[in-house]
């Protein structure tokens, strides 16, 4: 999984597709009307700047202006849409891929001593804005942790392992098959992202609800910084003090680079499974959901889709066997279930007793909201093609459909107005360009007192990329507005960025960012570390 067979203005690797089923097709016209292709041209020829004069670095230096142009942006649809047309307004001056924590030491050193600004880059998969190289005069370079990857050391008697931060979901899980363990973290990015990137932005996996988010997982870690290292050792617990440990969780890379982390693993689950549930309603099913984590119920992922996935859903699952939809909605009107239903996905890891055992605990509890089984088949489907999906949003953009997505996280008792106020913003947002959306929302990785919601958003994608990303941000201003006026979070898993930074002083206040911006300080004493992130409260979504 080499970086340089990632293609370059669009997800994943060369070769790998997932073109949308005319079902689909069918489904966003009728919502969106004709769409124009989005004709890219070739990475290798886009005209990428001259790289400014960089000071002599302790390591090889890369000025490739294809290597250039594949560490300017991450994967956020402004970024595909910039790459794929060469609407490129800066590219870093240089790729740097360092070896171990000392090299890291004399780059970061050698970068604030001649006012180089620092990337540090682990998959490349933010769609926050989060590795972005913006406009400045000051030279700027990206920070590689591909070469420090890999694992470290296993202590199998504590359920600790070591890795470099810069191993990718696959690499990580393949180092731990051999001993028949897991971390169990699973992001729909798990494929490109980074063990660094992961903690830098609070991850979460698909199925949290059982193992946990990366909060839950990182033991210890060590981040190399400016101004000095700061090492934090895995231990089960500690009263020492604040825990350090938290504030490099969600830094994304503007306080330090993470060099290594020490995680939590767990024996390999002998069976997965994870079955489908038809909810009379959203609100019927979110009750429900959250009835499930009252009671306690062992499961390991918990997903609930609204009326409008849950159809998006039922038709590709069925677009191989057309003759079955419309039997099937006739059976789920008979079972009390019409259309408006939302899809309820419970999974279960462990002992094959164990799985059928709190799976049958779930129908039964599901059954008292009304909720229909549907076997085995929606989970194989989903597990089957949930890392696969950003290559479907990749084949849309060839044919002029844009797809956004944003998330945030609510108690209980506000996610079902916040949906509701956050689909309402959306549906309207390009209204006064006789433009309309399509929105899909689930609700997942669910606690004790609330969950995520999770929006997909599609619209025409106009062929001039500035319209197209001013349309964009037409959308991310009053998404984000709506989710802060309805009380959720700025972001439950995907990061703040640059996109959300200028949001973030409203959630946590004045003294919040004083603080966060005394810790950058301290440890980045002349900000050289990703300054557009996180603390930037410069809009720059149209970057």
């Amino acid at each position: 999984m080499d970086l340089l067979q990632r293609r370059i203005g669009g997800w994943g690797f060369e070769g790998e597709r997932y073109p949308p089923s005319p079902e689909l097709l069918a489904w966003l016209a009728e919502r969106l009307g004709e769409t124009t292709p989005l004709r890219g041209i070739d990475p290798s020829a886009v005209s990428v700047p001259p790289p400014q004069r960089l000071p002599a670095l302790a390591v090889p230096v890369s000025q490739d202006p294809q290597d250039r142009l594949a560490h300017s942006r991450g994967q956020g649809i402004t970024d595909l849409v910039r790459l794929r047309t060469g609407a490129l307004p800066a590219a870093p001056d240089a790729v740097l891929r360092p070896t171990g924590d000392e090299q890291v030491e004399v780059i970061l050193r050698c970068c604030a001593e001649n006012g180089v600004q620092v990337i540090p880059w682990g998959g490349g998969t933010s769609v926050t804005g989060g590795v972005t190289t913006m406009p400045t005069r000051q030279p700027t370079v990206v920070l590689s942790l591909e070469r420090m990857s890999g694992l470290v050391d296993l202590d199998r008697e504590s359920g600790l392992a070591t890795f470099g931060a810069g191993t990718s979901g696959p690499l990580l899980e393949g180092a731990l098959g051999p001993h028949l363990l897991t971390v169990g973290h699973f992001p729909q990015s798990w494929e490109l992202s980074t063990l660094g990137g992961w903690i830098v932005t609070r991850s979460s996996g698909q199925e949290s609800l059982g193992y946990g988010s990366i909060d839950d997982l990182v033991a210890g870690l060590d981040l190399v910084a400016p101004a000095g290292r700061l090492r934090i050792p895995a231990q089960p617990a500690s009263a020492a003090g604040p825990d350090l440990r938290e504030l490099v969780l969600g830094s994304e890379g503007r306080l330090g680079v993470v060099t290594r982390a020490t995680v939590r693993v767990r024996p390999q689950p002998p069976v997965q499974q994870v079955i489908g549930t038809m909810l009379p309603s959203w609100d019927q099913g979110l009750a429900a959901a959250a009835e499930v984590l009252r009671v306690g119920l062992p499961l390991t992922l918990l997903r609930l889709s609204d009326a409008a996935e849950t159809e998006v859903a039922l038709t590709l699952g069925m677009a191989h066997r057309p003759v079955l939809a419309p039997l099937a909605r006739r059976w789920l009107a008979w079972q009390g279930v019409a259309r408006g239903g939302c899809l309820l996905l419970s999974g279960a890891a462990g002992r094959v007793r164990a799985v059928r055992r709190a799976l049958a605990q779930v129908r039964r509890l599901l059954r008292r909201y009304g909720g229909v089984g549907l076997g085995r088949s929606p989970g194989r489907q989903w597990l089957k093609d949930r890392f696969r999906h950003p290559y479907l949003r990749d084949a849309l953009l060839d044919l002029g459909i844009a797809t956004d997505t944003l998330e945030t996280a609510a108690p209980w008792s506000r996610l079902a107005a916040l949906a509701r106020a956050v689909r309402q913003a959306l549906d309207s947002a390009l209204e006064r360009d006789g433009e309309r959306v399509a929105v899909l929302c689930h609700a997942s990785h669910p606690y004790l007192d609330g969950a995520s919601l999770y929006f997909t958003v599609f619209f025409r994608c106009p062929a001039d990329p500035e319209a197209a990303i001013a349309r964009w941000a037409i959308i991310k201003r009053v998404a984000t507005e709506a989710v802060v006026a309805g009380g959720g979070t700025l972001s439950h898993h995907h990061g703040v960025g640059s996109w959300h930074a200028p949001w973030l002083e409203r959630e946590v206040g004045s003294a919040g960012i004083r603080l966060l911006g005394a810790a950058a300080a301290t440890l980045d004493p002349l900000g050289i570390l990703n300054p557009h992130v996180l603390l930037d409260p410069i809009d720059r979504l149209e970057a």
